[in-house]
């Protein structure tokens, strides 16, 4: 067996590890160990064992850093795959441990999957990380971001707009920006779990670069909107989703569609008016 070694534990950065243990078991027949208590998204995964560390003390150890700020595995993955996207984040992360044709290429949580699909239902996920709110310094903005994940009004607008016969969920924080309108406010109602459940019943999530993107992305027959709101248009010119170039960059799905805050395309964004 393997030992997981987590180094983050946000929402994001425990779900993108999450479809490695079924890859490793499958191709090596062995299932991999938690050991630290403050992981939860594996706690329905069939390819883990929890044990204390002082079980785990003899195993190999796996240290998670689930996107190209190693930039090692960047280079890795470019000279195994011939290709500076990743077809997936889990696939980015198995290649680098080894696993160089996963059989799961999604992250998955393991529960929810049967939900019955509700056509009209659309999950809004309005408000991820703003470093200013939260007083944190910048450390994202070498990397082309403007730091704030949070819907503008002009987006808000759009879906209440373009979704105004359908149902509306929002979903999150208490504390993240009212969609308003028509919407449904379920905003502090959830644990992660029943989150996830809500997530599973859609048929589209839209929402910006956070830890409920990060679950919408376990069940891949949900169409997935993701609103870049962390881009200016210059980034927006370069943004390849998947690309190991740039760490932002390689933890958002190529299968997902991205959308911008602005009234114009750019790049591989369409304007939030399309979304």
């Amino acid at each position: 067996m393997y030992k997981l070694r987590f180094n983050f534990f946000h929402i994001g950065d425990q779900i993108a590890t999450t479809a490695i243990p079924e890859n490793v078991f499958r191709a090596s027949g062995r299932k991999c160990i938690i050991t630290q208590p403050q992981i939860w998204a594996f706690q329905h995964n069939p390819y883990v064992v929890f044990m204390d560390e002082a079980q785990a003390a003899e195993y190999p150890e796996i240290s998670l850093i689930p996107d190209c700020r190693a930039t090692q595995q960047a280079q890795h993955y470019f000279d195994s795959m011939k290709n500076m996207t990743a077809g997936s984040q889990s696939e980015y992360m198995c290649v680098n441990f080894g696993v160089s044709d996963p059989v799961l290429r999604h992250p998955r949580l393991y529960l929810h999957e049967d939900k019955k699909t509700i056509p009209h239902k659309v999950v809004v996920h309005t408000s991820g990380s703003d470093r200013t709110r939260d007083g944190e310094p910048a450390i994202r903005h070498a990397s082309g971001e403007d730091e704030v994940r949070v819907m503008s009004d002009a987006v808000l607008a759009s879906i209440l707009e373009n979704y105004r016969d359908y149902e509306l969920i929002q979903v999150g924080s208490p504390a993240d920006k009212p969609l308003g309108g028509h919407s449904i406010d379920m905003r502090g109602q959830h644990d992660y779990w029943q989150l996830a459940g809500e997530i599973a019943s859609a048929a589209k999530f839209i929402g910006v670069n956070s830890g409920p993107m990060h679950i919408a992305n376990c069940y891949p027959r949900l169409e997935k909107r993701i609103v870049m709101m962390e881009l200016p248009q210059e980034t927006l010119r370069q943004f390849r989703p998947g690309d190991v170039r740039n760490w932002l960059f390689s933890w958002l799905d190529p299968s997902n569609m991205f959308f911008n805050k602005l009234d114009t395309d750019v790049g591989l964004t369409f304007s939030h008016r399309k979304i």
